[in-house]
């Protein structure tokens, strides 16, 4: 018997990674189900899983290699199973239009319900970001490389969190994407609700930045319908000296002070080119896009995230925007703490109507 050896790299020093699948028909299924044997080389930083394959077993079939370089890019290959027992393959690319006739071979429910919604919830939340996009002229949008993979197409977005093994890292890339489409979307959204014209530079911002504040790029910066200016940061971190009732963790980097988890997206009315130079935060925007059970965790994320939000910012306007409904006791108690809850918030949920009306009373 004739064995080949196929190595996966799904963890490496910097954003690399790479996975096979073996074609049979338009399924795609993991090298795993194939293999005799399996043996991980791994460190605190790094995981390298060689997979022994018998040859016979993938005989005239197409292996597909889904890479991720350094830099988070993601691309596909594939070459015929005989390639391997050469030691070096000779492979060939694979477009959009061949992904979209194939399909992951899925066994999780969990995995199953997300692709669901995806294709309920995020293609209309992707088609609404492009078409803002086309309609301002907008050059380019600075996300992260999976948000982009999904903005380009849909089918390419999925192929690079499926791609993913075993499927417990198909879950994590899925949840985090989703996410960031949903943040990104509301703030599109935001855009719109007050009649953008314009936008500095043609450009939106949509990364995670460091935690000095000094150097944090707005996500935009933008004129609305009445001609005045707003700006728009997504995930700054505040660091600053604590409020006397603030009772949130203290960091150990800085003496005397705080540093919590960036809130999702704060705005200001005006003109800014950094954090520090704005006078104080109209709004800020908390997303939560899982289901209303997983994000109030037993009723923690108040004090834990929310509440210290506020100490820390003290934003005029505090909106949890949460794509999923929130039953009407959550809503009572957060509304109490000054927060102002908009549930079924997506493209055509009836949150969008009530985000609407919650920005125009206040600012239009």
């Amino acid at each position: 018997m004739v064995v080949v050896t196929v190595t996966d790299e799904p963890k490496a020093r910097t954003r690399r990674k790479r996975f096979h699948y073996i074609r049979e028909g338009n399924l795609l299924r993991h090298i795993s189900k194939y293999a005799l044997r399996e043996v991980k080389i791994s460190d605190e930083k790094s995981l390298k899983i060689k997979y022994e394959v018998p040859i016979e077993s993938i005989k005239g079939k197409e292996v597909y290699e889904f890479d991720f370089t350094n830099s988070g890019n993601f691309g596909v290959s594939k070459y015929n199973s005989e390639e391997l027992l050469k030691g070096s393959c000779k492979a060939q690319n694979v477009d959009i239009a061949e992904l979209k006739r194939l399909e992951f071979e899925v066994e999780n429910n969990r995995v199953i319900m997300l692709i669901e919604e995806v294709l309920k919830y995020y293609l209309p939340i992707i088609s609404e970001i492009n078409d803002f996009k086309a309609k301002l002229g907008i050059n380019y949008i600075f996300a992260s490389p999976r948000v982009s993979d999904y903005l380009r197409d849909i089918k390419w977005g999925l192929a690079s969190s499926l791609c993913n093994w075993p499927e417990k890292a198909r879950i994590g890339s899925l949840k985090q994407v989703t996410k960031l489409l949903h943040q990104l979307w509301t703030i599109v959204i935001f855009h719109e609700i007050l009649g953008v014209t314009k936008i500095e530079g043609n450009e939106l911002v949509f990364k995670q930045q460091g935690v000095n504040q000094k150097q944090v790029t707005p996500a935009s910066v933008f004129v609305d319908a009445q001609g005045n200016y707003w700006t728009c940061w997504y995930e700054p971190q505040e660091i600053k000296e604590a409020p006397p009732d603030y009772k949130g963790p203290l960091t150990p980097l800085f003496e005397g002070g705080v540093a919590w988890k960036r809130p999702d997206i704060i705005i200001s009315k005006g003109k800014y080119k950094r954090l520090i130079d704005a006078p104080k935060f109209d709004i800020l925007i908390e997303c939560k896009n899982l289901p209303f059970e997983e994000w109030w965790n037993k009723g923690k994320v108040v004090g834990e995230q929310l509440l210290p939000y506020k100490h820390l910012f003290n934003p005029e306007l505090f909106i949890v925007a949460s794509l999923k409904p929130v039953p009407d006791w959550a809503k009572d108690k957060l509304e109490k703490e000054g927060f102002k809850i908009v549930d079924n918030f997506y493209p055509s949920g009836e949150g969008v109507i009530k985000f609407e009306k919650i920005m125009k009373g206040a600012w239009i």
